[in-house]
């Protein structure tokens, strides 16, 4: 599957916006950021989040898809980072 490409337009607003963009789309909520900024905000190394993500890439690339709430996911992040900090 090839990594998506992002416009001029959003390379620039990511830039603007400490790597973060948060908008609505026409299928819902659109989170745009870079790798850096997840890995800073779980303290994950690129390797580490690249693990995590393997099977749910591996999964969407054989068509195997659901709704996922990014929320969930990003709070199961959050409290597992908390866990591994204490």
């Amino acid at each position: 599957m090839p990594k998506p490409r992002i416009t001029a337009e959003q390379e620039t607003a990511l830039d603007e916006n400490h790597g973060l963009i948060q908008a609505e789309g026409q299928g819902g909520d659109v989170l745009l950021m870079r790798a850096a900024v997840v890995l800073d905000w779980f303290g994950y190394t690129q390797d580490e989040l690249q693990q995590k993500l393997k099977p749910a890439i591996e999964q969407a690339d054989r068509g195997d898809v659901a709704p996922w709430d990014l929320n969930d996911f990003l709070n199961d992040m959050h409290n597992k980072h908390n866990a591994k900090s204490k």
